[in-house]
């Protein structure tokens, strides 16, 4: 059975070339794709808003894993290209959990490079996956003028 590389993307810039990397390795090394979103529920703009509706999420998220499976990943047979949305309050422990039960043999995601204080508040993604990730990863770093 060929090897599976699990892309992840939160459909920004960033993500965009994670994306273009991961069809990169995956057609040079022949490889099958999990593309994956994952995101944490959330709640309405402001007190009194409709909560977090998680079917519509869904949808949307699976609606914009199709776009990029065809942008990205349309030179690889149906068969070699899975994608799913995954709702979860810890994006990295849901991507390693991913990785895992997948047996991935590496994990392509970007990162947005944020330093200091606003990396201590939002935490990083990537940084998380690189130490808890059952296989490889590789981290795609955005421009540092957009960081």
């Amino acid at each position: 059975m060929k090897p599976l590389i699990v892309v992840c993307t939160d459909f920004s810039a960033c993500s965009e070339k994670a994306l273009q990397r991961g069809a990169e390795i995956a057609a040079r090394e022949d490889t099958r794709v999990f593309l994956i979103h994952v995101c944490g529920p959330r709640k309405g703009p402001a007190p009194g808003a409709p909560e977090w509706d998680s079917k519509l999420w869904y949808d949307d998220a699976m609606g914009e894993l199709k776009r990029a499976r065809h942008k990205h990943f349309s030179d690889l047979s149906d068969t070699d290209v899975q994608y799913d949305a995954i709702p979860s309050a810890h994006p990295a422990s849901a991507i390693c959990k991913i990785a895992k039960e997948t047996a991935a043999s590496l994990i392509v995601l970007g990162s947005h490079g944020r330093t200091g204080l606003l990396r201590q508040l939002l935490g990083s993604v990537a940084e998380t996956t690189v130490r808890h990730a059952p296989c490889s990863v590789f981290v795609v770093r955005d421009d540092p003028e957009r960081a």
